[in-house]
């Protein structure tokens, strides 16, 4: 597969050993990065539900606890370039093997606070890895090709997802206990890929100057109005996105809200059907961002979530769940692919870079954590499913039309 992509891109411009080093590492990494992304966004919320019976409050926090992870990453990449120098893939590796340790803490214990402690650290764990990633991403992969390899690897990683959702949906009719085996193949997820970023490419460390003091990030902010307008609509949508996102696993696996379905089917509905829309749309949004303005990609993707949202919640029927993951799936492929390369694209430099992706990751991930259990939240006070449903879909309408004005922005192009 590596080779066939290679010759088909190697008349735009000549790949390099280690783009191939790297590209031919990420697709065996991405086949254990896909089973980790399914535990986190399916199963774990089905345990939280069916084996500890956690309150709203409770799963709320599983919702904000990668958020977190988001905020606190710039603190991870100043203390692994200023206090306690390592390399990118060292960094890594470092982060997961933590990461792994929390999960298996989390296989063990019988207490629901236990579980909810030691897999939001799990979750933050996980995100703290981000901003070396993308470091490696800007200096292993070239810009002409950087969106099509990343949506190749999410194909790959849907590819796995669709597989472990199918057996862990079965193991988990036949027994809901089983979920500690579930719980171990992410741990053995997280030791392989922590494992294989020590192999590769880009062992260096993130320079200091772009890890520079948190009121030094603050001013890019400020100076940079596109770089803020462009946070501002998309936390609009993530909002919306993020507040009901968590809903709609309660909604189809809580016996309170009227339908109860079984495991198969939350896994189906929830991780299946968008890890296949993944695998059959993930090349198109890469060879979108490639090649067309960023502000058209963030509409398409709005447009996916703003037609999925409230279709999902007032479905009659198994089919326009399905039709609605499907839709869902298809701006959330778009939505993964903009999110991990689109600050690559609008940082005026490669020095700023580190300062952009900190920033960014700041402002978006306490915005999450205030909107992931905004929806448990509300759903606590009594407020009605499809009131948030709608409340939801506004904000994500808001967001699409402001888009709409940044289209002929040079620097989105």
């Amino acid at each position: 597969m590596t080779r066939s992509f290679f010759r088909l891109r190697e008349a735009s411009s000549p790949v390099g050993d280690v783009e191939r080093r790297t590209f031919r590492l990420d697709c065996f990494r991405f086949i254990f990065q896909g089973f980790i992304d399914a535990e986190f966004k399916t199963y774990i919320l089905v345990m939280a539900i069916r084996v500890f019976n956690l309150s709203d409050k409770a799963k709320g926090l599983f919702s904000a606890a990668t958020h977190l992870g988001q905020v606190m990453a710039p603190i991870a990449l100043n203390f692994f370039t200023k206090i306690y120098p390592l390399e990118n893939n060292r960094a890594i590796s470092a982060l997961l093997f933590l990461m792994s340790l929390a999960i298996i803490m989390a296989t063990w214990t019988d207490q629901g606070m236990i579980f909810l402690i030691c897999i939001i650290l799990a979750q933050i764990l996980y995100k703290l890895t981000l901003p070396f990633v993308t470091d490696i991403y800007n200096h292993n992969y070239p810009k002409i090709r950087r969106g099509q390899i990343i949506g190749l690897l999410f194909t790959i990683s849907s590819l796995s997802g669709v597989g472990l959702s199918y057996f862990i949906g079965k193991m988990f009719d036949r027994s809901m206990d089983n979920y500690r085996l579930a719980l171990f193949l992410a741990t053995l997820s997280a030791l392989i890929c922590g494992y294989i970023f020590l192999k590769m490419p880009n062992g260096r460390v993130v320079p200091q100057t772009s890890a520079p003091l948190f009121h030094s990030k603050l001013s890019i902010l400020f100076n940079d109005k596109l770089f803020l307008l462009i946070l501002f609509l998309w936390s609009l949508m993530s909002v919306g996105f993020h507040m009901i996102s968590p809903l709609r696993t309660e909604y189809i696996t809580n016996m309170r809200h009227g339908i109860n379905l079984s495991n198969s089917d939350v896994t189906t509905l929830m991780a299946t059907i968008p890890a296949l829309t993944r695998i059959f749309s993930c090349f198109f949004w890469g060879r979108v961002f490639d090649t067309q303005n960023f502000a058209v990609m963030k509409i398409l993707v709005n447009c996916c979530y703003l037609i999925s949202i409230p279709m999902f919640f007032f479905a009659e029927s198994f089919s326009i769940l399905v039709l609605s993951s499907i839709i869902l799936g298809l701006g959330y492929t778009g939505h993964l692919t903009a999110w991990q390369l689109w600050v690559m694209k609008i940082a005026p430099s490669t020095e700023k870079l580190g300062a952009y992706v900190s920033i960014n990751m700041i402002v978006m991930g306490l915005r999450d954590i205030l909107s992931s259990g905004l929806g448990y939240y509300l759903l606590s006070k009594s407020v009605p499913l499809h009131t948030i449903c709608i409340i939801a879909a506004i904000l994500v309408a808001i967001s699409t039309f402001g888009f709409v004005f940044l289209i002929k922005n040079p620097r989105l192009r």
